[in-house]
């Protein structure tokens, strides 16, 4: 009696188990951080205009620093997840214009990517490392002439700005 109950239940054991493996693996990441915006080279552009510098920690008006980079791109380039992960957030926001903001865990990291003028997700989506899930723009506060076209990129630890040129590969 107890065989017969056994032989189907452990084949529907490993059955789930083959369906929850592969999910897990195709939200694996293949690299650390991947880079958001495509270089034909092997290092990133930073926006440097009359309207500022876009390096980590620059000054802004007032006393705020900059807590992200912006990363130098055509208007409309495809803009890509840095990992895999949750959206958070995929809406407007006067300053930061279309913008997305993506969970990955563990390790409580937050990645954001702003000034977009597409956005590819919705929240709640799970998102692989490399997907596309929006285009360079010149939304917010960077919709104005003399602003170069960017992506607005953040990473966070627990709600703590981190350099994202020590992440990106």
């Amino acid at each position: 009696m107890f065989r017969k109950i056994l032989k189907p239940g452990l084949s529907v054991f490993l059955v789930i188990f083959v369906f929850y493996s592969a999910y897990e693996l195709y939200y694996l990441d293949k690299v650390y951080f991947f880079c958001p915006v495509e270089y034909k080279q092997d290092a990133v552009i930073i926006r440097h205009d009359s309207y500022g510098s876009g390096d980590f920690l620059s000054n802004r008006s007032g006393s705020r620093k900059h807590n992200g980079i912006d990363l130098q791109a055509k208007l409309g380039a495809a803009v890509y997840a840095v990992r895999a992960g949750k959206v958070i957030k995929a809406r407007f926001h006067r300053g930061m214009g279309n913008f997305i903001e993506i969970s990955h865990s563990p390790g409580g990291y937050v990645t954001i990517y702003g000034h977009l003028s597409k956005i590819d997700v919705h929240p709640g989506q799970l998102v692989r490392q490399a997907q596309k899930i929006g285009a360079v723009g010149k939304t917010g506060n960077a919709n104005h002439r003399g602003v170069i076209p960017h992506l607005h990129f953040e990473i966070r630890q627990n709600n703590v700005p981190l350099d994202p040129m020590k992440f990106i590969e």
